[in-house]
């Protein structure tokens, strides 16, 4: 039985969420799977930063870690791929899958533009983006069809990156190599 997490950016991203919410809760409901702590988590990484790094620190270090978090958020979405930076680069995890979600701003469809290139566009990454089809995890359906991957796709083997360390480079170097 997969334990599955949800982490969304904000309380206002739940209005995309509910079809794929219910989905999970019917999963539980069937043992088919675990929704970690039977909630979801509301966690911006630009409001609460260090809560959010410490959420996936948290995740990570469970005795039974979740085998794939559901991450979604409109805007510039960093949500995603900070998740996934902390699990690989910094964590060295390679049993988390990492299920990425843009929602989407009717209003104005360059943050939803940009939620997508936020997950699409990170160097490195390995968010599970797409189902099968190739359809990107785009709003309200695409949160249901990401939930419904989580419960029943097949999650990819990760690799684990080498951990890259923070350089310091004299100006002039700095300079000299721009």
């Amino acid at each position: 039985m997969r334990l599955i997490a949800v982490v969304i950016g904000s309380r206002t991203d739940l209005k995309q969420c509910g079809p794929g919410l219910r989905l999970l809760q019917e999963a539980a409901a069937a043992g088919e799977i675990e929704l970690y702590g039977g909630a979801v988590i509301v966690s911006s990484v630009h409001r609460m930063n260090n809560e959010t790094i410490g959420l996936v620190g948290e995740l990570n270090g469970l005795e039974r870690k979740p085998d794939a978090i559901i991450v979604g958020a409109g805007m510039a979405n960093h949500l995603t791929g900070t998740v996934d930076a902390k699990l690989r680069y910094d964590l060295q995890d390679g049993d988390i899958s990492v299920i990425g979600v843009a929602f989407e701003d009717t209003a104005d469809h360059v943050n939803t533009s940009a939620a997508i290139l936020a997950i699409e566009r990170v160097p490195g990454t390995q968010v599970i983006f797409c189902d099968e089809t190739d359809d990107p995890f785009v709003g309200l359906d695409g949160f249901t069809r990401a939930c419904e991957h989580a419960v029943n796709g097949e999650l990819p083997e990760i690799t684990v990156p080498d951990k890259r360390s923070q350089e310091r480079i004299p100006l002039d170097e700095a300079i000299a190599a721009s």
